[in-house]
C-alpha cells in the first residue's frame, strides 16, 4: 500500500488550501530537503475549527487538529514532490498550540501530529519534535505545523 493510500486510510480529509503563491511556496525543496510551511488544519475550503486548546478545544480535540494539520502538510508534500514515497524520513515536526496560559499538555496535542507521520509513513515517520504554545495562531487555528523531510532523488536529478 502507498503512503498516499495509507493517508487516506488514516484521515478522511480532501485536498487542503494551497497557499497564496505570490507571497510564499507551500513547500521549497532545498539539496534533498522539503521545509514545509505552516499549515492549519483546513478541511478542504473550509477555514480550521477556531479555538484554545485548554478553553474551546480539549487536549484530544487539539490532537485531532494537529493530525489534521500533520495530513494537510503531507498533502503539500505529495503535490510538490509528486509522491509521498519520494520521502525519506521526516525530520523535524514542530507542533505550535493555541493554548491558554495553564496549558501544559502541548507534547500530547502534538502527539496527535506524530501518529499520523507514523500510520501514514511507518519508520519514515520517526522524526525529532517540538511542541510550541502560542497566544494566537493564524484564522484563530488551535494548532500549526512546520515539516521538515528528507526527499529521494526523483530520478531526474531532483
Amino acid at each position: 500500500m502507498t503512503a498516499r493510500a495509507r493517508l487516506a486510510a488514516v484521515l478522511d480529509v480532501s485536498p487542503p488550501l494551497v497557499p497564496d503563491e505570490s507571497t510564499i511556496d507551500g513547500v521549497v525543496v532545498s539539496d534533498g530537503i522539503a521545509y514545509v510551511s505552516g499549515v492549519v488544519a483546513f478541511r478542504g475550503a473550509a477555514h480550521p475549527t477556531p479555538g484554545k486548546v485548554g478553553r474551546e478545544l480539549t487536549v484530544a480535540e487539539g490532537a485531532v487538529q494537529a493530525g489534521l494539520a500533520v495530513a494537510n502538510g503531507l498533502y503539500r508534500l505529495e503535490q510538490t514532490l509528486g509522491s509521498l514515497d519520494r520521502i525519506d524520513r521526516i525530520l523535524k515536526l514542530t507542533v505550535f498550540v493555541n493554548a491558554t496560559a495553564d496549558l501544559v499538555e502541548h507534547p500530547a496535542v502534538a502527539d496527535g501530529g506524530s501518529r499520523v507521520l507514523r500510520d501514514v509513513l511507518g519508520g519514515r515517520g520517526r522524526h525529532a519534535r517540538s511542541a510550541i504554545g502560542c497566544v494566537s495562531l493564524p484564522l484563530g487555528a488551535p494548532v500549526e505545523i512546520e515539516m521538515i523531510a528528507k526527499v529521494l532523488d526523483d530520478g531526474r536529478g531532483r
